[in-house]
């Protein structure tokens, strides 16, 4: 199988390569007491690579740093400025152009960074470059911190990393508008419930979501 991956590639194995590539975005935020703070770097970027070998595109390395300001009262989340996190972007795709990748396609995990990048994508066109945005979340229906769409997730794909003894039944309530704090929803920073999580369950979402992304990528 064809390895889509730039950072695997030496520069001159990239020299006359396809000028498609994905840009995958996660965080690096609190995901309740049973899954990692990694956990939106990783789906995305295990989404992200298949989405690269369906369309035949590039796969660069996740952007793992995103804006969780909402999470910021559970310790070990990181959090991005809105213009660090612009201007991080920003960079990596006029770089990406400046070698020939004009069709660039930003998959994004996290939902606080979604307002941003909405808001980038005109200054990333005005660069000369072809560019698409494509969420993950929000695919599978109601909304899920840490829930059953996540965990489910995680246990097809990183069953090593989910700390089955701790889910459980957590109090929490779904927020509303912009600027909420998680704390102020669930003292756990859970938002959902993760008891009927299941890997058969993650697998279907995983290839619900590969496909519905590939096919605006092939179809854009």
């Amino acid at each position: 199988m064809q390895n889509y991956v730039l950072s695997d590639k030496t520069w001159c194995e990239l020299e006359g390569e396809i000028e498609r590539v994905i840009i995958p975005i996660g965080s690096i935020e609190q995901h309740g007491p049973h899954l990692p703070l990694i956990t939106d770097s990783l789906l995305v970027e295990r989404i992200s690579k298949k989405v690269a070998e369906i369309t035949d595109s590039i796969l660069i390395p996740t952007i793992y740093f995103g804006i969780s300001e909402e999470h910021m009262n559970f310790k070990g989340t990181l959090t991005l400025t809105p213009d660090s996190f612009k201007g991080v972007v920003l960079d990596i795709c006029t770089s990406l152009r400046r070698h020939g990748f004009k069709k660039q396609h930003i998959i994004n995990y996290h939902g606080g960074n979604k307002k941003y990048l909405i808001g980038l994508i005109p200054e990333i066109k005005k660069q000369g470059i072809e560019v698409s945005l494509h969420r993950v979340l929000g695919r599978i229906g109601k909304f899920d911190h840490a829930g059953e769409v996540e965990t489910s997730l995680m246990l097809y794909l990183y069953p090593e990393n989910v700390r089955r003894d701790k889910i459980k039944k957590f109090k929490y309530r779904i927020p509303r508008g912009e600027n909420w704090r998680t704390i102020d929803y669930s003292r756990s920073g859970v938002i959902g419930d993760a008891i009927n999580a299941s890997a058969d369950k993650g697998e279907r979402y995983f290839k619900k979501i590969v496909n519905e992304i590939a096919e605006e990528i092939k179809n854009g």
